[in-house]
């Protein structure tokens, strides 16, 4: 199975975004994508304006052998979205919070917003728990913070105490070096951007000075068969893909 984690946020590559998608629907089997908004035509984010509104429902027309779910936290404004191909059974999906609660953001400041994860689990010849997470965004460098602290100890909460083969992916918005990507680590999660020496999971379009945010993260139980970034450049973040079983 492959899949693939991308984080859409960067409305000027727009253009170069659903084409992607279509090309490499015929080898992905799930995609998990963050800052996606899931609204009415025209109907925009409060907070972020440069985002292509409907973007889901544009995704669910360049990927019709894909079943799409979308969780957003805020009415309105960005969030995640798991494409499964529709060869494979979708068992159980849900939307699971890490940080605050759906709806909790005041007077649109961002800060305030829940984190939540797009939790799906799939049924191919084994059963999948993948989640899909865009972690807080508290400053720049990407280091720690009491957010980011408790955010994660509520991922190992949530991760740990399920059994079975389990992914967990997206953008962190966390340096690798961070105590936090340590708790997650714990769970325990093998870091596939440490074992494989990734050195930057940020294209030319991100101009500040971290070059990490993005991570596939599977437990001992799946085996690992290949891993890397995409040299696609549809965002300020790049792809990342891996091959698992």
């Amino acid at each position: 199975m492959r899949i693939v984690t991308l984080n859409t946020w960067c409305g000027k590559l727009f253009d170069e975004l659903l084409p992607f998608l279509k090309e490499k629907s015929h080898d992905t089997d799930v995609f998990c994508f963050q800052e996606v908004l899931d609204n009415k035509p025209g109907v925009k984010s409060a907070v972020f304006k440069d985002g292509k509104e409907d973007l889901v429902a544009q995704m669910k027309e360049a990927l019709p052998d894909f079943v799409g779910y979308s969780a957003i936290p805020q009415e309105n404004e960005r969030g995640l979205a798991t494409f499964v191909k529709s060869d494979f059974t979708v068992e159980h999906h849900e939307d699971q919070y890490v940080y605050g609660s759906k709806g909790t953001m005041v007077d649109n400041n961002w800060s305030t917003i829940g984190i939540n994860m797009l939790y799906t689990r799939i049924r191919a010849e084994e059963t999948y728990h993948i989640w899909n997470l865009h972690g807080a965004f508290v400053a720049p460098d990407k280091m720690d913070y009491p957010k980011t602290l408790e955010q994660a100890k509520n991922i190992r909460n949530i991760v740990g105490n399920t059994e079975g083969k389990r992914i967990l992916c997206g953008d962190f918005n966390l340096d690798p070096t961070t105590e936090s990507m340590r708790i997650i680590e714990s769970i325990p999660l093998r870091n596939l951007v440490k074992e494989y020496k990734i050195s930057s999971t940020r294209t030319k379009y991100y101009t500040l000075p971290s070059q990490f945010a993005d991570y596939i993260m599977p437990s001992s139980e799946v085996n690992v068969n290949g891993f890397g970034v995409l040299d696609s450049v549809v965002s300020d973040h790049f792809p990342l893909w891996a091959d698992i079983n």
